[in-house]
């Protein structure tokens, strides 16, 4: 749970909000600009500072 707190911090930090799934051991985000329409490079972002949380806590 660690992990989904620090990214839903992440995410009100920056205004950028993923879907979120949990299931027992595993979390997967979706990542997508709703305005724009798809993905954009704000999503990478995300994405990138999502693995750097993992890292940091250590996830496999």
């Amino acid at each position: 749970m660690a992990f989904v707190e620090r990214v839903a911090e992440r995410a009100e930090a920056v205004q950028h909000h993923p879907d979120i799934l949990i299931r027992y051991s595993r979390v997967t985000l979706s990542l997508s600009t709703h305005d724009a329409g798809g993905i954009t490079e704000k999503d990478f972002e995300f994405a990138a500072a999502s693995d750097a949380i993992a890292a940091e806590l250590g996830a496999k």
